[in-house]
């Protein structure tokens, strides 16, 4: 109706012109007038007894453009007039009150609407003041990979304690090499943290690396500068604290930022933090499933090895950087060494089950192409954001160094399912992991004509 309003005004304004020019048949838009108005002649010399004079014309012409403008003022939204500009770099103090009705909250029994649960991330960084000291205190359920802490039940911040322990460790990286690994809690990747947005982390880092390095946490979770870098920097034999609000839900990367950077990364010292959504009235988070798993894509770059004195190969290999800095990784892997989901711990399942991956590439250097053979992704939450709809069947998903996604697959068909980049040339570089589906067979989905085949000889696919 709004592009009705103005024509009727308008139609109005004509009749009541026509009214005063007594006569009845002329019209505002007549053919001919405007030229008439622009000629020669001007409008002095327009005959009065033909045409609207001039002085009706102008007081048409003023009164559309005021009901124009009443009509376009009264669509606006209101606007707040009670507060002047705000200073660069100040966040404005309004009160929730004033706040409260931009978020839209659910009625009982029914979801939190996504512009209302992005509205609530949003905000959480403007409560004012320090809260930690008053939330109920956790320790969290650190996990050592592939193993997930279980789902967070509860609906209100904590403050939620985390240690975190540097140190070295020697392991097997390959069946022909070892490598001294730089870990946090002596694994590689480093422990799976599992928290709830709102949460305030209470993190302490000790060094217990005994080379002298410093070490520190950059977490992708965290806001602040450095991630966390600058608060946590610890020396040998130094613990740091200090505390993280965790503004935004999703799947992030943690890591080592001390100098030099990407060598401290390279050697592994990284890891995922899951922040659970916690929208308005709760929330949904993610679909419940049978089994959820941590994997972590990562690249090991190392010198030739030395020759012992006896005339062999040494059985230990050193950090290269020359070969980081060409990008050319000698070892690719799935958790940190070469049989972790191979032989060490393969990922289980039964047929009929739901598995969730959480799935992060800390690099150095490589964007990985992660795909099941065998499987499509239910449901692909790529970069790690699991508010915005997931992708459906998806069967690969591009994740970039330092970047993480979720994936949700319904083993239906029992066998072995072969983790991959499918950068397939990283097969041969370590980059494998296998997931076992135990269950009846699925001839009607999957089955052979005649006599079954056998995995060709050297199969690095299958068990």
């Amino acid at each position: 109706m709004a592009w009705y309003l103005p024509s009727t005004i308008s139609r109005r304004l004509m009749s009541a012109a026509r009214g005063w020019g007594k006569r009845p048949s002329a019209t505002f838009f007549q053919p001919g007038l405007w030229s008439q108005m622009s000629g020669h002649r001007g409008l002095a010399n327009t005959k009065p007894n033909n045409h609207i004079s001039r002085k009706h014309q102008v007081a048409i012409m003023a009164v559309s453009g005021s009901a124009l403008a009443a009509i376009f003022l009264y669509r606006q939204t209101p606007a707040r007039m009670d507060s002047g500009p705000e200073k660069p770099g100040v966040v404005s103090r309004v009160n929730a009150a004033e706040k409260a009705p931009m978020v839209t909250l659910p009625l009982d029994g029914q979801e939190p609407t996504s512009h209302s649960r992005i509205l609530f991330y949003e905000r959480l960084y403007e409560e004012s003041g320090d809260t930690a000291l008053d939330l109920p205190q956790e320790d969290a359920i650190l996990t050592t990979a592939p193993s997930v802490p279980p789902p967070i039940t509860r609906d209100y911040p904590v403050l939620l304690n985390v240690s975190l322990t540097t140190s070295t460790k020697l392991v097997q990286l390959t069946n022909q090499y070892k490598y001294e690994q730089w870990t946090f809690n002596g694994t590689v990747p480093g422990p799976f943290i599992r928290a709830r947005a709102g949460d305030v982390i209470n993190l302490t880092l000790t060094n217990r690396d005994a080379t002298g390095n410093p070490h520190n946490i950059d977490c992708h979770a965290f806001t602040g500068p450095g991630g966390g870098a600058t608060l946590t920097t610890a020396e040998e034999n130094e613990s740091k604290t200090a505390r993280f609000k965790l503004l935004y839900p999703g799947l992030f990367l943690y890591h080592c930022a001390a100098a030099p950077v990407p060598v401290h990364i390279a050697n592994g010292m990284y890891g995922l933090i899951y922040v659970e959504p916690a929208s308005p009235s709760g929330g949904p988070t993610l679909p419940p499933v049978d089994r959820e798993y941590y994997v972590m894509q990562s690249e090991f770059y190392h010198e030739p090895p030395e020759v012992d004195d006896d005339g062999r190969p040494a059985r230990t290999v050193e950090f290269s950087y020359p070969g980081g800095m060409r990008e050319e990784p000698n070892i690719v892997v799935f958790n940190g060494h070469e049989a972790a989901l191979t032989r060490d711990k393969p990922l289980k399942a039964n047929a009929g089950e739901t598995v969730r991956v959480f799935f992060g590439n800390v690099g150095p250097n490589l964007t990985s192409a992660f795909h099941v053979i065998g499987s499509n992704f239910l449901r692909a939450y790529r970069d790690g954001d699991v508010l915005s709809p997931p992708g459906r069947f998806v069967s690969t998903v591009v994740v970039p160094p330092g970047g993480a996604t979720v994936v949700d697959m319904n083993m239906v068909v029992p066998g072995t399912y072969a983790l991959v980049d499918h950068a397939i040339f990283r097969l041969d570089k370590g980059a494998v992991g296998f997931l076992n589906v135990s269950g009846a067979p699925r001839p009607d989905i999957s089955g052979s004509v005649g006599a079954a085949g056998a995995p060709c000889v050297g199969c690095k696919l299958h068990a």
